[in-house]
């Protein structure tokens, strides 16, 4: 579905863009910025990426709205940080009022690192539109700013703002914010469940594409009984619902007894509950990103893709990375080669991801 998505984006999006291009001449920028939005509709850890950006478009624009455009995957990480509006265009009640704010915005950005959808409905929304640049569908922004490989994606999106001269930087992501009832639950589950050890959190599977990004199941089912035996700690899995029959096969592959919280919590109170961990170790995706946003020592395997541009972000947190091969994802171009997953991840050994769990909790 998702390739079949993107397909439908590439090429109905090509010819959208190139007829709207011809109207850019009739652009007019607004004088003052009192209307801010931000679109992102893809990726769970790359939309908390985002929330670095809003942090800064909030501290520079002090006296503005700052509204996101998002689909329903993503929603919850923006519904646990401070917006004045979600816009989800997965819903048609969303999607009509969005219909109705052409050019209601002073500035929006466009945090989709390919997609023309977002930058059609940027051109529809925005006075100023800021995207990257060097794309087809840069040709509708009025604002550009390099796709950089040479530096992290948090600092790729803070950019979009440094072009407005704006000085804003941090050295951290924003943290994600959950209900107190949701925090409850939690903490009465760690309660009964976790005698009283302290955590650390695994999260096997990967979602959506590249599928060569996962480490070996067997190296996870060795490495959490040496966090278990080895360490006294007490290793909790979890993953999407997706992934359960990966998460049961490492569970079987156990000596010690690990605990699966698989299709317990919602996404947000997997949130809180990641926060509790003291360490989590992910490949790389998503919740890789939540546990940096939630302040844990975080590690992170890599393999297709580089930790230059994704690694966790923040101090402390580690990327595991030994390939010799040329990553085989190009985000910027929507290029995700899956296969050779031997050469990508092989080289990370069970040694290497212990080593950094001992170096963490020095």
């Amino acid at each position: 579905m998702i390739k079949f998505l993107r397909n439908i984006d590439k090429y109905a999006g090509y010819i959208i863009v190139l007829f709207l291009s011809f109207f850019k001449i009739f652009d007019k920028p607004g004088k003052n910025t009192r209307r801010v939005l931000v679109i992102k509709l893809w990726a769970l850890g790359d939309s908390i990426l985002t929330l670095s950006l809003i942090k800064g478009i909030k501290e520079s624009f002090k006296d503005a709205t700052v509204d996101v455009v998002v689909r329903s995957r993503v929603k919850d990480v923006f519904e646990c940080y401070p917006l004045d509006r979600i816009y989800n265009i997965d819903s048609f009640k969303d999607l009509l009022k969005l219909l109705r704010m052409y050019r209601k915005y002073d500035i929006v950005f466009d945090c989709e690192p390919y997609f023309n959808l977002s930058a059609i409905l940027a051109f529809f929304l925005g006075k100023e539109r800021v995207g990257f640049s060097n794309q087809f569908r840069s040709r509708l922004y009025t604002k550009t700013t390099s796709f950089r490989k040479d530096q992290h994606m948090v600092q790729n999106y803070i950019d979009m703002l440094r072009i407005f001269g704006k000085q804003y930087d941090t050295q951290e992501l924003e943290k994600l914010s959950v209900s107190k009832k949701e925090g409850i639950k939690v903490d009465d589950y760690i309660l009964k469940n976790l005698q009283g050890k302290s955590i650390i959190g695994i999260t096997i599977g990967i979602a959506g594409s590249a599928k060569n990004r996962m480490w070996y199941e067997h190296r996870f089912a060795e490495l959490a009984d040496r966090i278990i035996e080895l360490l006294n700690y007490q290793v909790i899995f979890i993953d999407g619902p997706g992934n359960r029959k990966t998460v049961q096969k490492v569970i079987s592959l156990m000596k010690q007894k690990a605990v699966n919280t698989m299709g317990i919590f919602t996404l947000k109170e997997t949130f809180y509950l990641i926060s509790k961990c003291t360490v989590f170790i992910c490949n790389d995706s998503g919740p890789m990103h939540i546990a940096a946003a939630q302040g844990c020592k975080t590690i992170g395997l890599f393999g297709p893709n580089t930790p230059v541009l994704w690694m966790p972000y923040g101090k402390g947190n580690i990327a595991i990375y030994k390939t010799k091969l040329k990553p085989a994802i190009q985000n910027d171009k929507g290029i995700f080669k899956d296969g050779n997953r031997e050469g990508y991840m092989g080289p990370v050994t069970i040694d290497d991801v212990f080593d950094a769990v001992k170096i963490c909790l020095q």
